[in-house]
């Protein structure tokens, strides 16, 4: 069923009204019938002057031919307008098309601006900044997991590449995802510039295929490559948070959830008694224990790789179980059973290489099963801690290094489950280039002290505040050690003046009844009093 449409977008109704069109006028006529009908292509990159002689299928159906699929799978969901680099697309959402074990989305995308142009669409909607269109992520909110575009080897994604688009024409965008659940039946596709379509219906069907005609250089779109052996990464999503009253810093995943205590507040160097500033994030860990309910829980002690292995695997031992008894005095062991293990230095948090490494890597944590639903948020105070950096409704940010001017907002933060999605949207309100590498993402090290050369490229470093509590971006694993935000890093590239470009930024939920937050990026820039739907 077509989605009601947000701010910005336009809900396109479907031809189902007429039962049978889709499969018999095909694709074409869902182009016509959206409006998204090609209207002429171009012989190469310069401005479009000549028509191509419409083909037949073309010639029947208003517009170039895309075929296969059925009426279950090009029945439009959502369309809508999309600010890329300077150019201006409308973007249609289809039904995800299910064959087997391989999911394929596709994206009905027409240029719009400039008039007389032409666009390098695959490289643009690019995660590598390639000529492949792989920058879209299918996130399932429900189970907390997240696929990237199927992979090859060898062979690089399977996704439509090398396309270019005429002025006023319109071309499918494809991707395919594999290691998609049978029982999973709805999906968001999150792709960059345009932010997440949620709610995308996943269908049994075979894939439109492209349309027969070249594209803008005169090159032949091809169908994607299923028939070999392609693979998703899926990853599991992490949620971070960390209270900035006490050392207290969460890890929600949706099956468990493990509560990071700072070892340098719990205990002096090189001891397991605690101090007397240690109780004040104990009863922190009591109040989030008690919301979530009795239950096992598993208390490990964990240092940095500072002395040796022998004395930091005891001492991490004496430690944890310091800290179960402190526990045990509030929550009998008859309701929330407890097993204390010391790790050392055996299984860091982060590289042993800083002083913030390390600090990350002196621990202890409490961990115990998330309820269903997820775990509950800890409640949030009313006042934000303070700030250097420009704060309002609205931000204006004159960048570092003559980079350009630009206007932040959010728009449209809603809760979704046991995640809060928004769109930070920023906008050139200058008359040059603007570029926002390193404004959002601050550094090459991300929240968890790991090393990411790319990490600037994203926006890793926005926090959601709410009160006392502080909320980073969801991020994945990618490989043992490698996370990644689940987020656009395209940051690199130029704003243009006039221009603006929306980043979909995904957090964990505040706690049940919060509806004013503030967007932060630390001595940076604060967008306060932002109404969570």
């Amino acid at each position: 069923m077509p989605r009601s449409a947000a701010a910005g977008t336009a809900a396109i109704p479907g031809p189902t009204a007429i039962p049978g069109l889709a499969a018999v006028l095909g694709l074409a006529a869902i182009l016509a019938l959206t409006g998204l009908a090609g209207c002429t292509d171009s012989d190469g990159a310069g401005p479009a002057s000549t028509a191509r002689p419409p083909s037949a299928s073309s010639a029947a159906g208003g517009g170039p031919s895309v075929a296969g699929g059925g009426p279950a799978a090009t029945t439009p969901v959502e369309a809508r307008a999309v600010d890329a680099d300077g150019y201006a697309f409308t973007m249609t959402m289809l039904p995800l098309a299910r064959s087997g074990d391989t999911v394929v989305l596709t994206v009905l995308t027409r240029l719009d601006r400039p008039a007389d142009g032409s666009a390098a669409v695959s490289r643009i909607f690019s995660a590598s900044q390639a000529t492949a269109f792989d920058g879209a992520r299918l996130v399932d909110e429900e189970a907390g997991r997240v696929y990237l575009v199927a992979d090859e080897p060898d062979a690089g994604c399977v996704c439509t590449r090398a396309l270019r688009l005429a002025a006023g024409a319109t071309r499918p965008l494809q991707a395919a995802f594999t290691s998609v659940p049978a029982d999973v039946t709805r999906l968001s596709v999150m792709l960059p510039y345009a932010g997440v379509f949620t709610d995308v219906p996943v269908v049994p069907a075979a894939a439109p295929a492209p349309p027969a005609e070249p594209d803008a250089l005169g090159r032949d779109q091809q169908p994607l490559r299923l028939a070999g052996r392609p693979t998703s990464v899926a990853a599991d999503l992490d949620a971070w948070t960390e209270r900035l009253d006490v050392p207290l810093r969460t890890r929600r995943t949706s099956d468990s959830v493990d509560l990071n205590l700072d070892t340098d507040v719990l205990f002096r160097v090189d001891s397991a008694e605690l101090t007397p500033a240690a109780g004040r994030a104990l009863n922190a860990v009591v109040d989030d224990l008690r919301r979530a309910g009795p239950g096992p829980l598993a208390i490990t002690g964990h240092t940095d790789s500072t002395g040796t292995e022998a004395h930091n695997k005891a001492l991490s031992l004496a430690r944890a179980r310091t800290v179960a008894e402190a526990l045990r005095a509030d929550l009998g062991d008859g309701q929330w059973p407890k097993t204390v293990a010391g790790k050392g230095e055996s299984q860091p948090a982060a590289p042993n290489d800083t002083a913030q490494g390390r600090r990350l890597n002196r621990r202890v944590t409490i961990s115990y099963a998330a309820p269903d639903g997820g775990a509950p948020a800890p409640p949030s105070a009313t006042v934000l801690p303070s700030t250097s950096a420009e704060a309002g409704s609205q931000v204006d940010l004159t960048l570092p290094l003559s980079r350009g001017t630009v206007r932040f907002t959010v728009r449209d933060a809603r809760v979704r489950g046991r995640y809060l999605l928004l769109d930070l949207v920023v906008r050139n309100i200058g008359d040059k280039d603007a570029t926002l590498l390193d404004v959002l993402g601050q550094s090459p090290f991300t929240v968890r002290d790991e090393f990411d050369p790319y990490a600037r490229y994203g926006a890793s470093g926005v926090r959601l505040l709410a009160g006392a509590t502080a909320s980073y971006g969801l991020d994945y694993e990618v490989a043992p050690g490698r996370h990644r935000c689940l987020c656009d890093r395209l940051l690199n590239r130029p704003l243009p003046p006039g221009h603006q470009r929306v980043l979909a930024l995904w957090f964990p939920a505040p706690a049940a009844g919060v509806r004013l937050v503030a967007v932060d990026v630390q001595d940076t820039l604060r967008i306060s009093g932002v109404f969570v739907g």
